[in-house]
């Protein structure tokens, strides 16, 4: 399935008042997702599968679903780290990944996620190191790195930029292997339905489909290729104007791709 985070999808996861659709909710009207469940139209392209958000107040503490589990960890108002874990049957618990991020003046500066876990890499076979620079022009670029499990050599694999307006990632650039790809995207006037979670903000890309606003419309590109793909998507609000389905499209406009559907 689609996880919520990092997990959730990115390059490499509400809405107060029906009459003003750009309000910000006023902190005693917050409202978080209790559920998010991803429905495919078709078995091959996908999994049905529901994630049960758990919260302390506006901190996400994890989301579970049917074979996995999210953890959280927070240093203040800050996540540190998020923990992933397949469940078995027997509800027995078996690291599968771990992102650990730490910040300079309150932004995030670095970010390193962890794969394959075994005694002999206990901490992870295949590890991927960020770098974010936040630039003077409201950008944010980073590097992506490599890492070495048994010799903690660094290599460089890919960059990238990310720009924001009004809350929202509105482009991303990334490179790699001189093969830069274009994601530009734009967003209805309804507010996300994550965006109160707290440190989600700060994350980036990390949570994909967070921003202030909901994507309505992809468009991807590459320097390799003359072809434009753009992917739609569409949604249903209930009467408080927070959405309950969320449908993607393919990159021909015509095919259900997925569905999102919320509960509060």
């Amino acid at each position: 399935m689609k996880k919520l985070l990092l997990l959730f999808g990115a390059f490499t996861f509400l809405l107060i008042s029906c009459s003003s659709d750009d309000d910000t909710p006023s902190e005693e009207n917050l409202v978080f997702p209790k559920t998010v469940s991803y429905l495919y139209p078709n078995p091959s392209l996908g999994t049905n599968t529901t994630s049960t958000l758990k919260l302390d107040g506006k901190k996400i503490v994890d989301i579970t679903d049917s074979d996995s589990k999210t953890i959280f960890t927070y240093n203040g108002n800050i996540i540190t780290k998020q923990e992933v874990f397949d469940i078995d049957e027997k509800g027995n618990k078996t690291p599968d990944k771990v992102v650990e991020y730490s910040y300079e003046n309150g932004k995030l500066k670095t970010r390193i996620h962890r794969i394959l876990f075994s005694k002999e890499y206990p901490n992870g076979e295949y590890i991927i190191k960020t770098v974010y620079t936040h630039n003077s022009n409201g950008q944010i670029s980073y590097i992506n790195y490599s890492i070495n499990a048994k010799t903690e050599l660094e290599i460089q694999t890919s960059v990238g930029t990310l720009t924001y307006k009004d809350g929202n990632l509105v482009k991303e650039e990334q490179t790699f292997k001189s093969v830069t790809t274009t994601l530009v995207f734009e967003y209805d006037t309804k507010n996300n339905p994550l965006k109160s979670i707290l440190g989600f903000d700060l994350l980036f890309n990390e949570v994909s489909y967070f921003g202030k606003n909901n994507i309505l419309k992809t468009t991807v590109t590459s320097s390799e290729d003359t072809k434009v793909a753009t992917y739609l998507t569409s949604y249903t609000y209930n009467e408080n104007g927070y959405p309950l389905r969320r449908t993607s499209f393919d990159g021909g406009g015509k095919s259900i791709e997925y569905e999102i559907e919320y509960t509060y």
